[in-house]
């Protein structure tokens, strides 16, 4: 039978306009999920429930606008008429084709940049997927300079936020901040934490705040009446219901929202953030990497923030172009270290597989050895402090010039140890998961992936730090060499997760090889 539906939304709610039962019931199952650990649960171990729950509410017929989009294509699907009723989106203030940076938008081969620009004008709201390298943070500064509205940039991780004010700021834009143990917010555009803003829009609870001031109280052996001990904890309760309320007014007030890395949006923290952005009708999430998430509410709520993809650009698209280097990768299974076993714990089987494995290490300097000898710059990405500091030394003794930075590092001691291995000063640079995102170095050459993990959202971003474009004398290519101790069963599992990675992706799949031809940069040599 065919109904007539009207979906009424605004920002933040979508909802279903006196339905039929049938109708709440599509909905219903088509926004349902499998809940993470519902083998635990008590309700789906006796059969009583399905282990399923949905974003769709049968009692308020109610579901996230960022499934408008969704729910309308599979009622109409299903041979329904769709009404849906919405205020249009705020108009952009800004001119048509705003220039950002020096480059304009005139290169063919960055086209889709316009092309997401108009997709955002044309449904208001929606994923903007990028591979790492295609200029994310460029359609960012090309939404602020179109829109000119009030802007919230979100991120989770401080050095994309500051990244990100730099950006804007270069386009002449006054930037406010809201993260980082900073609240600066203005008019305009405006960077923030996701952090800074969910302990903002935290209930205060009286209880907690006496709880505390009795432990500090306790802690600090300090005398105190229980009417002091009242007072004060009254006073801290105050203050952040009045910040909570000073964050909640300055959310609504945001029109435009851009949130880059936007995959991390999967996690309730950002979309509780969103949910107060009332009156932000234009949404845009940024991300090479949506819907990888392993919790499938976690890959919804992305969708649910945002909306829909609106435009996708492949690596395989931007390597064709020539915006990315070409990557050959190498996967080098390394001498076990003596007491590494088959059935070692993963623990263990990190720790010697990795940290103390000084066969792969010898891999690894062997391979950042024949890429100095060639000119060319190398990252090699870790996850452990103690792993970095043993390469460190080790590369030392071998006459290597290298830097090792980590999360505990500040922004401008990261700055300058991207520049010294951009320039030359040094061969190598050793890192954390401080260089997975933000890192724009066009000369590395060989990136190291000597971390191991399985993780793919890493993966492609630590690969990713490779595959910027480069300049003359370099060809434009990159090597992405890939270390483990595949005896161990674990470390051997995460290391076909990784492959599978590359086996699967288009522009990367097709240049697996058993080892680097380092020929390709003997003209480079010469030229030098």
């Amino acid at each position: 039978m065919t109904y007539h539906v009207t979906i009424a939304a605004n920002a933040t709610v979508a909802k279903l306009i006196n339905p039929e039962k049938e109708v709440k019931d599509i909905v219903s199952e088509l926004l349902s999920y499998q809940v993470e650990g519902k083998e635990f649960m008590s309700g789906f171990q006796s059969g009583t429930w399905d282990g399923r729950s949905s974003f769709f509410s049968h009692r308020t017929a109610s579901f996230p606008a960022g499934f408008v989009h969704l729910v309308h294509s599979e009622l109409t699907r299903r041979g329904h008429k769709v009404n849906l009723v919405r205020k249009p989106a705020p108009a952009p203030l800004g001119p048509e084709n705003p220039i950002v940076d020096e480059f304009g938008n005139d290169d063919p081969r960055y086209d889709y940049q316009l092309k997401a620009l108009r997709q955002v004008e044309r449904h208001g709201r929606g994923i903007v997927q990028i591979a790492t390298g295609g200029g994310k943070s460029k359609i960012a500064k090309l939404l602020v300079a179109r829109y000119r509205r009030m802007t919230l940039f979100l991120t989770t991780r401080g050095v994309l936020m500051y990244q990100m004010k730099e950006g804007f700021e270069s386009t002449g834009f006054n930037v406010g901040v809201v993260g980082d143990g900073v609240w600066s917010p203005v008019k305009g555009a405006n960077v923030g934490m996701v952090q800074t803003l969910v302990a903002r829009l935290q209930e205060p609870d009286l209880d907690a705040e006496v709880r505390k001031v009795i432990e500090e109280v306790n802690l600090k052996e300090i005398k105190a009446t229980k009417d002091q001990i009242l007072e004060l904890a009254q006073q801290r309760f105050r203050e952040k219901q009045i910040t909570r309320a000073r964050t909640i007014k300055f959310l609504e007030m945001v029109e435009v929202v851009i949130g880059e890395e936007a995959h991390e949006a999967g996690g309730n923290s950002y979309f509780e953030i969103l949910r107060h952005c009332k009156n932000a009708n234009i949404r845009v999430a940024l991300t090479a990497t949506p819907f990888m998430r392993d919790d499938a509410e976690d890959n919804m709520r992305l969708m649910a923030a945002f909306g829909p993809i609106l435009i996708k650009v492949s690596e395989d698209t931007l390597i064709k172009r020539g915006i990315l280097a070409r990557p050959y990768f190498k996967f080098v299974d390394s001498r076990p270290h003596p007491k590494l076993r088959k059935t070692s714990p993963w623990q263990r089987a990190y720790q010697l597989g990795y940290t103390e494995n000084t066969f792969m290490h010898e891999d690894i300097i062997n391979d950042v050895i024949l890429a100095a000898q060639h000119g060319l710059p190398v990252m090699t990405l870790i996850q452990r402090k103690q792993h970095g500091l043993t390469l460190k030394k080790a590369m030392q003794e071998k006459g290597l010039r290298v830097e090792f930075i980590q999360g505990e590092n500040d922004q401008d001691a990261r700055k300058a140890a991207l520049k010294k291995l951009g320039s030359g000063k040094i061969d190598v640079l050793i890192g954390t998961t401080i260089l997975d995102v933000g890192v724009d170095v066009p000369a590395v050459g060989l990136v190291q992936l000597a971390g191991g993990g399985k993780a793919e959202v890493a993966l492609r971003q630590r690969i990713g730090r490779g595959l910027r474009s480069k300049k003359p004398p370099f060809p434009n290519v990159a090597f992405i060499a890939d270390y483990s101790s595949n005896v161990n069963i674990t470390l051997r599992d995460h290391t076909r997760q990784r492959r599978a990675v590359v086996d699967s992706t288009p522009g990367f799949a097709e240049n697996v090889v058993i080892d680097f031809d380092w020929s390709i940069f003997k003209s480079m040599k010469k030229a030098a």
